[in-house]
């Protein structure tokens, strides 16, 4: 799993490049850092290429979730394949997510 994050204008956007599994969360819960930083702006979160996501995973964007309600910034997740979509909607996360 890799996570580049850019800057644009005052949009975060991180882009999501691989499987985000339980091993791949625990090791990328650095590299979100400086979206919580910056969780005041807008956080858009790209999974155009992430194929996959387990429920470690699901609680590293909870966590980007929190922070971006707690500092009043806005958060969107974007390019989501079916079979990820699926997840986001058997936990009912479809709902709790700003989706476009």
């Amino acid at each position: 799993m890799n996570i580049t994050i850019t800057e644009e204008g005052k949009q975060f956007i991180a882009t999501f490049d691989g499987r985000l599994d339980t091993v791949a969360a625990q090791q990328i819960e650095e590299t979100i850092t400086p979206l919580l930083e910056h969780a005041d702006k807008t956080i858009i979160l790209d999974c155009g290429k992430m194929p996959f996501i387990s429920s470690s995973g699901l609680r590293i964007f909870l966590k980007i979730r929190k922070e971006v309600a707690a500092k009043g910034g806005q958060m969107f997740l974007r390019n989501i394949n079916p079979d990820v979509m699926q997840v986001f909607k058997m936990t009912k996360l479809d709902g709790v997510f700003e989706i476009q």
